[in-house]
């Protein structure tokens, strides 16, 4: 194996013997020549002592070759076990150095170089850790979902929005056949076909998917738009999907039109009826009880376009934060008796009972006068239309810890579970009574109430069952500041704190 094996010991080893050995062989040319000439006595005993010379010159020429040889050979075979590990990418690998001479300057550059390729590595290694932590990062805050899979269909990224939308874990599904961890055919059919497609370049498809909400079981409309990805043979070596929700976009498209069809219907009534008998009047033939009879339908017509425009206005204003809310320490009592004085009447002409229920010491709430008595008045005037004739209406009024409530409840028509998430949209009117059909309404006047109440930091909501009535309810902030300014009459609120009107 020595002779067959190609080292530099070997190469040195035959070196170093030969020419230890080349004297030896001269001396032994010469002798075997005179040897020739004169003759020799074999057994002499200068004969024995040029063989026992002889032969330990061939040992400690053997020794010394092999000792010279493995000296020269030992740190480079070194070299080689260790430049081998290094190319393998261990780089805590050294090369011990035994001496100070060419070899041993050799191996200090050696281990310099590998200090410093260990150095590079790390530096290289924290960039792409770093790169790495950052676009994870990137990929967990994104508002959007996105997944990506490899040309087998497994699952190679995919962050939290796409669990929560889908209710899925990356660590479960990483490596994954897509099929085993999504159901959803929408998204499946979708990516097979950005797999599929043979068109050039950066082709972007687009699709729409609709799931289910885990938490509240509603739909989510996603937009998904999807792309391949390649390496620089232009190869496909994955796609990459990017889901965004445009649910509120939807909804937002879907109040618009509403709100566009809503808003001609409601304004093409009152404009027919206010041109119709305008026409009406400029007949010669038209007496003046017709004329007045004409000329009051044109006068309620106009109130009711003006109480459309103005609650649109209203609620537009608020909407975009341009109106101004004068908040004063106010005692809503006031309000509440000064909206029955003017108002009782529509529910007296319909018979109906309206009985008002406060608890003693109600205390000052903080809000804007005005804004608050549009509030109680469109609570307590659809109470009065959506309510049949000889029933009744009781408001009621208490103090709780932090802000004071008022309630408002009717026998009327209800309003069906279906209606009541939508109750206080813009222009929304529940269609699904014939009874309540009948009831003209311009469909603003909860929605400008919720925007009033959550201006005033209030919380308001209805509670309701279809053919025995609905609650209306709002909370307002007590005033907790001193004020001293205000006195109020206690003869008025010892008569309201249980009234019948």
């Amino acid at each position: 194996m020595f002779f067959k094996k190609k080292t530099i010991f070997r190469k040195v080893f035959f070196i170093t013997l030969t020419v230890s050995l080349l004297p030896l062989i001269v001396s032994w040319v010469y002798l075997l020549r005179v040897a020739a000439q004169h003759g020799f006595d074999p057994t002499s005993a200068v004969v024995a002592g040029f063989y026992a010379a002889t032969g330990l010159a061939i040992l400690l020429a053997l020794g010394g070759s092999y000792y010279l040889s493995r000296r020269i050979s030992r740190p480079i075979t070194h070299f080689i076990k260790t430049a081998t590990l290094i190319a393998r990418g261990n780089f805590s690998e050294r090369v011990s150095i035994e001496s100070n001479d060419e070899i041993g300057r050799l191996a200090q550059i050696f281990n310099y170089m590998t200090t410093e390729l260990r150095r590079l590595r790390d530096m290289d290694l924290n960039r792409l850790i770093n790169e790495k932590i950052k676009n994870e990062s990137i990929l967990k805050n994104l508002a959007d979902g996105v997944i990506g899979v490899d040309v087998s269909d497994k699952i190679m990224m995919l962050n939290s929005v796409m669990e929560g939308w889908f209710g899925i874990r990356e660590r479960q599904c990483l490596e994954k056949p897509l099929e085993s961890c999504v159901s959803n055919q929408t998204l499946l059919q979708f990516l097979r076909k950005v797999r599929d497609e043979n068109k050039p370049g950066l082709w972007i498809s687009e699709s729409e998917i609709v799931i289910k909400s885990t938490k509240t079981w509603r739909n989510i409309f996603l937009q998904a738009r999807a792309a391949k990805v390649v390496n620089e043979k232009n190869e496909m070596i994955g796609i990459v999907a990017i889901l965004r929700d445009v649910t509120r976009e939807k909804e937002i498209d879907r109040m618009k039109t509403e709100l566009v069809s809503m808003v001609a219907h409601e304004l093409r009534s009152p404009l027919t009826s206010i041109s119709g008998f305008s026409e009406l009047l400029l007949d010669p033939t038209v007496n003046r009880e017709q004329s007045e009879e004409y000329a009051a339908i044109i006068l309620k017509e106009s109130n009711r376009l003006s109480e459309l425009i103005n609650k649109f206005l209203d609620i537009s204003k608020i909407e975009a934060g341009k109106i101004q809310v004068k908040k004063v320490p106010m005692q809503i009592t006031d309000v509440l008796d000064k909206v029955l004085d003017v108002n009782l009447h529509q529910a007296e002409k319909k018979g109906i009972v309206v009985s008002v229920k406060l608890a003693q010491d109600i205390p000052l709430v903080y809000g804007d006068k005005d804004m608050m008595e549009q509030v109680i008045l469109n609570l307590f005037n659809n109470a009065v239309k959506y309510s049949p004739e000889n029933t009744a209406i009781e408001i009621r009024l208490k103090e709780r810890e932090n802000d004071v409530l008022f309630e408002i409840e009717d026998n009327g028509y209800g309003i069906s579970e279906k209606a009541l998430p939508r109750i206080f949209e813009k222009f929304y009117r529940v269609t699904d009574n014939d009874k309540v059909r009948e009831v003209t309404g311009t469909g603003l006047g909860l929605s400008l109430v919720k925007e009033i109440v959550e201006l005033h930091n209030g919380v308001i909501n209805v509670k309701s069952k279809v053919g025995e009535g609905s609650t209306f309810f709002f909370s307002i902030p007590k005033y907790n500041g001193k004020f001293h300014d205000i006195a109020f009459d206690d003869d008025l609120e010892s008569e309201m704190a249980s009234h019948h009107f």
